[in-house]
């Protein structure tokens, strides 16, 4: 199997794994709704941008290190059973250092930062959860590096079937005492989550290490701080910004005038249920951008700039054409998806104002994985740490005197300058190939027009869409009108489908004189054909 199938059969494996957890999550996240209420999701969505930054700064960059060390070793034939316990034993302790900190800072930012001094209970619960979640990063980044992507979607699946039967247990017992319970059987449910995975992860290494016994792979402690001290500064100075600014946004919008209750219903409208519908259909490119950081980093290091260059205009078209359909059906179903999934229309209007951001938001994610994949996290540590800091002084200066419009504004600007910047960068360090007519406008009319044709069709027919059969029903007709449209436009050519049949192994590949990886052949000469 060439290394483009791997890839091709790694992101299927792990997009089922994710769209599953996330449809899961999605159908969770409206259950607790339907019990904490909105109010009660905006505390919950609170506690954990608290929580998500002791993440980011316990669990140290060791995910990213983990992969590019153990792609190293691959590359040499060396066993990585040492690298991989060192990062594990590294994990542990920025784990447990962060764990102490949350621990015993809870009840200091329950009071100041949340407002809420209720919360003090959960934070320490969560605090519990931290080693685990580090280690479990570790031993992550080594599955995604060695590409043993089953292993690894089975246990992220069974983590997420724990976490919904421990809270659906506790949550019986505990929500009649209030929605501050109800967030406690939530972090129960993450804590015991998080341990079960990482013993899980655990058991398969030491299961697949017994296999190798020679050639271990020399650990470098300065090879591993070079890679996870920029990648732990700069997503632990993000998540500081990014804490503030979330938690500045009911302040916000108190001070524009809304009410302790309206501010975190607002709040948990837009990040409790607008975003985790927005992001759903990004399981398939979440998956390929993790991939995609072995594979550009194991080429990056061969110098082999062809390669790198073909596999970024793939992914950059594959990314582009992906997420003007989304945006498309995000925006024209946004009513008959909010009322199908929560049950009422009342992130309706958000959805369809916030669906324009989908394309920067997708394509901002796959730019960011093949910057860490060719070494460029300190350009991506920069980047983040400029966007929160502008965010969260438009926060504290637009947000009481514009409220929600504000809040929208300032949420357009975040994602727009942070992908221009990581879109420079990427442009710098690798030939980007963006054909505008056939990558940029003709996908963007194609986005807007299909659905909107499905759907005054389907209202001329007399058939509403905001019943479950008919939304489905209308979202893949707009789908398939979209791909009709696309290969209408020459968005999609006779190359892609050729390339897209041999990559899965359905036709044979043509047959050149020179070397074949990653769907392309560099000829004698030096010329580099697509295949």
């Amino acid at each position: 199997m060439n290394n483009a199938r791997k890839i091709l059969a790694g992101t299927l494996i792990l997009t089922a794994a994710s769209i599953l957890m996330q449809t899961v999550g999605v159908s969770f996240n409206v259950w607790l709704t339907a019990r904490l209420g909105a109010m009660g999701i905006g505390l919950f969505q609170l506690i954990l941008t608290v929580y998500n930054l002791a993440v980011t700064l316990g669990c140290g960059g060791v995910r990213l290190a983990a992969t590019r060390l153990a792609v190293e070793g691959e590359a040499r034939h060396e066993n990585t059973k040492r690298t991989v316990r060192n990062c594990v034993r590294y994990a542990l302790v920025t784990g447990c250092a962060m764990a102490a900190v949350l621990f015993a800072s809870a009840d200091l930012a329950a009071k100041h930062w949340l407002k809420d001094a209720e919360a003090a209970l959960p934070l320490r619960i969560l605090a519990l959860s931290l080693p685990f979640t580090a280690m479990s990063s570790a031993l992550n980044g080594y599955f995604t590096a060695v590409r043993k992507i089953g292993r690894y979607s089975a246990v992220r699946i069974l983590e997420q079937g724990v976490k919904i039967g421990v809270v659906a247990a506790l949550m019986a017992r505990l929500l009649p005492r209030g929605v501050r319970w109800g967030c406690v059987a939530i972090v129960a449910g993450i804590l015991a989550s998080e341990a079960f995975s990482f013993f899980c992860l655990h058991v398969l290494y030491n299961i697949e290490q017994q296999m190798y016994r020679d050639n271990i792979q020399k650990f470098s402690l300065s090879a591993l701080l070079h890679i996870a001290l920029p990648d732990v500064c700069g997503s632990g100075a993000r998540s500081v910004l990014l804490t503030a600014e979330h938690l500045l946004i009911p302040r916000g919008f108190r001070r524009s005038g809304a009410s302790s209750e309206k501010a975190l219903t607002l709040y948990g409208n837009v990040h409790g249920m607008v975003f985790p519908m927005l992001l759903y259909p990004s399981a398939i490119l979440s998956s390929l951008a993790g991939l995609l950081i072995p594979e550009l980093a194991g080429r990056n290091a061969q110098g082999l700039r062809a390669q790198i260059a073909y596999i970024i205009r793939r992914v950059l078209r594959l990314t582009l054409l992906f997420s003007f359909g989304t945006a498309g059906i995000f925006y024209v179903f946004a009513d008959g998806l909010s009322r199908a999934v929560y049950d009422t229309a009342d992130c309706a209007f958000y959805l369809q104002i916030l669906s324009a951001l989908v394309p920067v938001m997708y394509c901002d994610m796959t730019v960011d994985g093949m910057l860490k994949g060719l070494d460029q996290q300190r350009a991506c540590m920069r980047y983040n740490i400029w966007d929160s800091g502008l965010c969260v002084v438009l926060v504290y200066v637009l947000l009481p005197r514009l409220g929600m419009k504000g809040y929208i504004f300032i949420l357009f600007f975040s994602e727009i300058f942070n992908f221009f910047f990581s879109m420079r960068r990427l442009c710098g360090v690798a030939a980007v190939e963006i054909r505008p007519a056939s990558d940029l406008f003709a996908p963007l009319l194609c986005g807007v027009c299909a659905p909107a044709a499905v759907s005054t069709a389907l209202r001329m027919g007399g058939v509403s869409v905001s019943g479950a059969a008919s939304l489905v029903c209308g979202i893949a007709l707009s789908a398939s009108l979209y791909v009709v449209l696309l290969c209408g436009f020459g968005c999609v050519r006779k190359e892609d489908v050729r390339w897209f049949l041999q990559t899965c192994g359905l036709t044979r590949p043509v047959r050149l004189t020179g070397r074949k990886e990653f769907g392309i052949v560099t000829s004698k000469g030096g010329e580099t054909h697509a295949i």
